[in-house]
């Protein structure tokens, strides 16, 4: 049997996927955090390598992705409401990365939200 791993997903910082490994631990899911000790090292490289990969063996994959979805949390509306997705109406939703120029990863608050739907894909304004 190979050691083939899945990564479920990337964050920022290792205290973020470190609760979210213990999380999957006490469901019984093996995970993985690959580049864990390079963030650590040098946290300024995490944008730079992707940020620290949550990773479950490929035999848990479903239900990696189905308990993560379950623990994701999902934008809301300042009222605290999901948003829905105008295309597929899913509350699934996401705050989408910026392709824009230096200038607005500087400064994103000159640019409103995007969001992106976990269901659909789709990219839209609220």
């Amino acid at each position: 049997m190979k050691n083939e791993f899945f990564t479920i997903a990337a964050f920022e910082y290792t205290a973020e996927a470190q609760v979210m490994k213990g999380k999957f631990m006490s469901q019984g899911i093996e995970v993985f955090l690959k580049d864990e000790y390079t963030v650590d090292v040098d946290p300024m490289v995490s944008h730079a390598i992707g940020g620290v990969k949550l990773q479950v063996h490929v035999n848990d994959k479903e239900q990696a992705i189905a308990l993560y979805n379950e623990l994701r949390e999902y934008e809301t509306d300042p009222r605290g409401n999901p948003i829905s997705c105008p295309k597929c109406e899913g509350e699934r939703i996401l705050i989408a990365p910026s392709k824009k120029s230096i200038l607005y990863l500087l400064f994103p608050f000159f640019e409103p939200n995007r969001y992106i739907c976990s269901n659909c894909g789709e990219i839209f304004k609220k």
